[in-house]
């Protein structure tokens, strides 16, 4: 009897030595961000042969997927997470305070120190935070060089300051072409048979709020209490995105724009000559390039009277359901919170073009950059046109600390598109943004 139950103790001890904990990794995503995210998930259970882990991919109706799983007791352990729902849930201690984790790991690549500063986000007055995003994006503007080639239009300057808003319209005027080969400068030119259009944007904040910051505007104020959205310099630059539609006729419309291919699509088969878009992009368009089906450009944002480059993401965060009964489970969530936001470990995903790393040294030391510029993916002029671009203008999106911004975001994509329609005035719009955002504005979640 004494034989059999040691047997059975050593059996259990056995048994708990080798257990295997099981994670869930829920994320979005294109076809391709999938398999990038997929890989990035098999290395990490190749180093940790103890943990497992369950990728959710969800492509669509993310937000309300988690938040039933949430609703329901059992949220993954570590996920992608928008801004808005992080922050609600961050107050509610859903999701995790890292802060005292970051503290007692001497792990270089999680210290705040080492981050990109702008990509951190803090709550609780500053005290408190879930971690960065999962990895840094800006706002660019991609282009086909085949298109400016065979115009003789000159490509985009790399460097911001050089690449005026009136180079900008002067440019996508050349580039636009109707049915009959005539550009919207040319008498005859038919705005409603257009052939290649000039450049192509969208109405999500990110695509105007650069320009709104380059001519001196902003949403709100400093203490993210007063609109300030109906200013002159705000309503200038929005004129100015709308007039690209409706005055000069070099970018579709918004109906147009449901017509037509995915961006990058659009892009190879010269639909459109520029496009502004998020350097996440490059995960597609780079596997264009690569396959030679498209001669890919890269430059940054046009200016008015100052350049800016938009910093923007969304986190990964651990909810702490999930992790809070089983210290163990805990420290196998911060290993792949770690890994996930290391870019060490998930270099393929950055040489691959849909992520730009969230560690300062792979910036500015040269055998680090070397390692994950990947010519055959990113441009030749990707360094100065998105690295320094980031580096010497770099200016986080509001989504980092403005209460209520995915409802001031809403608003805000609603009131563009009629500029974009040509419905209204960007003043009329602007005027009725800050009405409605006016009790929205109830400051900031690090202040």
């Amino acid at each position: 009897m004494k034989k059999l139950v040691f047997l059975l103790v050593l059996l259990l001890t056995v048994s708990m030595a080798f257990s295997t904990i099981t994670l869930t990794y829920m994320y979005w995503g294109s076809p391709l961000e999938r398999k990038a995210q997929e890989d990035m998930l098999k290395a990490f259970e190749k180093a940790y042969p103890g943990i497992k882990v369950k990728a959710i991919h969800v492509p669509s109706n993310y937000d309300e997927k988690i938040s039933a799983m949430l609703a329901g007791g059992k949220p993954p352990h570590v996920a992608q997470l928008g801004e808005g729902l992080a922050f609600e849930w961050a107050e509610k201690g859903e999701v995790m305070d890292i802060l005292p984790l970051i503290k007692q790991d001497s792990d270089p690549s999680v210290q705040i120190e080492n981050r990109l500063p702008m990509t951190w986000y803090w709550y609780g007055g500053g005290k408190k935070t879930f971690g960065t995003n999962l990895a840094a994006e800006v706002m660019v503007l991609w282009y086909n060089k085949e298109l400016f080639d065979e115009a003789g239009v000159p490509y985009p300057p790399a460097n911001p300051e050089e690449w005026t808003w009136d180079k900008f319209i002067d440019t996508a005027i050349k580039l636009t072409v109707d049915k009959n080969g005539k550009h919207p400068n040319e008498p005859g030119f038919d705005p409603k048979n257009i052939k290649t259009y000039g450049v192509v944007f969208g109405r999500w904040w990110g695509h105007f709020l650069p320009f709104i910051w380059s001519n001196g505007g902003d949403i709100c104020d400093e203490e993210g209490k007063v609109p300030l959205i109906n200013q002159p310099e705000a309503v200038e630059a929005l004129q100015a995105f709308g007039d690209l539609v409706n005055k000069y006729h070099v970018a579709p419309t918004p109906a147009q724009l449901e017509a037509f291919p995915s961006f990058h699509i659009a892009l190879q088969t010269k639909r459109v000559a520029m496009a502004i878009n998020g350097q996440w992009a490059l995960l597609d368009l780079g596997d264009l390039a690569k396959k030679g089906r498209l001669k890919l450009g890269v430059a940054p944002l046009p200016r008015f009277e100052k350049p800016v480059c938009l910093e923007l993401g969304a986190p990964n965060v651990i909810f702490t359901k999930a992790v809070k009964d089983d210290p163990e489970v805990l420290k196998a969530a911060w290993e792949l919170y770690k890994w996930s936001t290391d870019s060490e470990k998930v270099l393929p995903l950055i040489r691959g073009g849909l992520w730009m790393p969230l560690q300062i040294w792979w910036y500015k030391d040269p055998k680090y950059l070397e390692k994950w510029l990947d010519p055959k993916v990113h441009p030749p002029e990707y360094k100065e046109a998105v690295i320094d671009y980031l580096l010497n203008y770099g200016r986080r999106a509001p989504s980092y600390y403005l209460r209520n911004w995915n409802k001031i975001a809403d608003i805000m994509y609603q009131e563009v598109g009629n500029i974009l329609y040509g419905k209204v005035t960007a003043q009329e719009a602007c005027d009725s943004m800050a009405k409605k955002i006016a009790p929205l504005l109830q400051g900031r979640y690090d202040k």
